[in-house]
């Protein structure tokens, strides 16, 4: 579609000027926090889809209560990514713009049975229960994602292969056609999908480095399309399945094995465990084609066929975490 090669073209253009005047503006990383002996790099990437995403939303009018949540959620990653911000006020401003959203009319309003196609419990009548697994939802979501921005251009090529198969399931699947919403749903999943395609490049070069403010605005808006219609959470849930399973398992190893805070940093995650097996940027290149995989399976499968699937992928994410962790 148009609206993807936009992105692209515009995005290919701000990340190389990103790369060329960040520096000149002060805007770099700062390596000394994690011990590393090597020239600080333009940082954070991330104001690039931040910016992206305010322009794009407004112009869209429809959408202008994302613009306000990406300020204000973009607006605080930036600013933890320059000072760190207690792990506690960060979540409580994730759980605020999340409920933001919610009220906004973006929820989960449906949950289906996959085993039983057309039948699905109606949460509308249970609004608490929406609220609270739509909020669990997007915040779950976005700091997978964020925990997942370990190395070289992971999260821009797993975000943009995430927002490209939601547009394409949105066109081929007959179950969505309904939606009022779909036209707009495809511009903006294309258009995201494009950005990130467009900057993938020079992040997965490390000519400059995503941060919070990109890693925490990309996760938000995955969870975010994610449930524009409920029959996308299934496919988000594969698409998604690297990150969101790393999750699960750190936060699994460092509370009832290391007896640590799971908000604790490490250098124990699936990604950095497998790059020093085969460096950064083939790691980033195989978990971003695994994604892939995963996302082009999710969009022609049924529920049923979605929950085996993803029980598979539960089995080879622990027995590859695994593998690479000795």
């Amino acid at each position: 579609m148009a609206v993807f090669l936009l992105g692209l073209v515009i995005a290919t253009l701000i990340t190389y000027l990103a790369v060329e005047f960040f520096p000149s503006l002060g805007l770099l990383d700062y390596p000394e926090r994690y011990g590393l002996k090597r020239s600080r790099l333009p940082y954070p990437g991330g104001l690039i889809f931040l910016v992206l995403g305010l322009v794009f939303f407004l112009v869209l009018k429809d959408f202008w209560f994302l613009s306000l949540a990406l300020l204000i959620l973009g607006g605080v990653s930036f600013w933890d990514d320059l000072r760190p911000l207690p792990s506690v006020l960060r979540l409580l401003v994730h759980v605020a713009v999340a409920s933001f959203v919610f009220l906004q009319g973006i929820q989960i309003a449906f949950v289906g049975n996959p085993f039983s196609t057309g039948v699905s419990i109606d949460l509308t009548t249970l609004p608490l229960v929406s609220f609270l697994l739509t909020v669990a939802w997007i915040v779950i979501i976005q700091n997978a994602m964020n925990w997942f921005d370990g190395i070289r251009g992971l999260t821009v090529g797993v975000s943009g292969v995430g927002f490209l198969t939601l547009g394409i399931f949105g066109l081929v699947r007959q179950e969505v056609a309904w939606e009022v919403g779909l036209p707009d749903f495809l511009q903006i999943s294309f258009f995201l999908a494009g950005i990130c395609a467009g900057s993938f490049l020079l992040f997965w070069r490390g000519k400059i480095l995503l941060g919070d403010s990109g890693s925490q605005v990309l996760g938000f808006l995955l969870a975010v399309m994610s449930i524009f219609a409920g029959t996308k959470i299934a496919t988000t849930l594969l698409v998604l399945g690297l990150p969101i399973l790393d999750a699960v398992f750190v936060v699994g190893r460092r509370v009832l094995i290391e007896k640590v805070s799971p908000f604790r940093g490490d250098k124990k995650h699936l990604h950095h465990n497998l790059s020093r097996h085969i460096g950064e940027q083939k790691t980033s290149l195989l978990l971003i084609l695994i994604s892939a995989g995963l996302g082009t399976i999710a969009i022609f499968l049924t529920g049923a066929e979605k929950v085996a699937t993803l029980f598979l992928v539960v089995l080879f994410v622990f027995l590859l975490n695994r593998g690479v962790s000795k």
